[in-house]
């Protein structure tokens, strides 16, 4: 088995970054379908459609225990605030890009937010793909 460490703006088995997969979880979680959102990002429909699929139940739950536990590290006092979104995924992306927002004022940060999320998820904003 061979291992390769990834950037963080990437994500792990998908040819895009974390900021083009981002944006179009981001753009599901507002209420935008997957043909407005492929549109938007020059990508292929099939494509958009898969990844919205793969961040739904289990998964998005998963990045926002991720969400939580990182914006508790950063600063606790963000858990207090009404942050929380509509939908599950929603609710993860807004606690993610809250505590990477906060990284970046403390480490003085030039890092972008999605390449901050892709550290904080470990490359997994979305699962791997299923093997057929």
């Amino acid at each position: 088995m061979t291992h390769v460490l990834l950037p963080a703006g990437l994500v792990l088995r998908r040819a895009d970054t974390a900021e083009v997969i981002g944006t179009a979880l981001a753009a599901k979680a507002r209420g935008d379908g997957h043909r407005t959102i492929a549109a938007r990002l020059d990508r292929p429909v099939s494509t958009v459609r898969r990844w919205l699929r793969r961040a739904r139940g289990a998964h998005a739950d998963w990045l926002r225990e991720q969400g939580v536990q990182h914006a508790y590290r950063s600063d606790p006092d963000i858990l207090n605030h009404d942050l929380s979104w509509p939908t599950p995924l929603g609710d993860a992306l807004n606690l993610l890009a809250g505590a990477a927002l906060i990284c970046q004022q403390r480490w003085d940060s030039r890092l972008p937010v999605w390449t901050l999320i892709g550290m904080f998820t470990r490359g997994r904003l979305l699962p791997p793909p299923l093997r057929i």
